[in-house]
């Protein structure tokens, strides 16, 4: 019996430790999950505000936008549509359409929000010919952003 186990003076000091560190991290970790009373699981049923889709338009009809595209002719009065996802978590004050034409702000303004529906509209007399933008902002957070081109009436 006594030759089936070799002797305990056989193992290296190093492997020793090694089991050593290896059984106190593992009792640490234990004793810690059981005994911490400050442990919470995370509660993720707050959802962040997102927008589901944002599109810029000739017009809206009836709470839906009309003549969607990407490219515009040149004074023509446009509207953004946005839908937002859980918009009764955000004041209704603090969601804006900032249009950009280029790098320059022409104007900002605030969302008629109808429940989960944001619109805004550029006035004919701003709209030029150049590459355009218009983001939804809600404070200072960037929801979404559409790009756009305005270009010369075809006739």
């Amino acid at each position: 019996m006594a030759g089936k186990f070799p002797p305990l003076r056989n193992i290296r000091k190093t492997a020793v430790i090694a089991i050593l560190v290896f059984l106190g991290f593992f009792i640490h970790r234990f004793v810690a999950f059981f005994i911490d009373d400050d442990f919470k699981f995370t509660d993720n049923t707050e959802v962040e505000l997102s927008p589901a889709n944002s599109v810029v338009c000739r017009h809206i009809v009836n709470g839906v936008p009309f003549g969607t595209d990407s490219v515009f002719e040149e004074n023509t009065r446009l509207y953004v549509f946005s839908t937002v996802v859980n918009s009764a978590q955000i004041q209704e004050d603090s969601l804006y359409h900032i249009w950009y034409m280029g790098i320059d702000t022409v104007l900002s303004e605030p969302c008629n929000l109808m429940s989960d529906v944001c619109s805004s509209m550029l006035p004919s007399d701003f709209v030029e010919l150049g590459e355009w933008s218009v983001d939804l902002v809600a404070g200072r957070k960037l929801l979404a952003s559409r790009q756009f081109r305005v270009v010369t009436p075809s006739r």
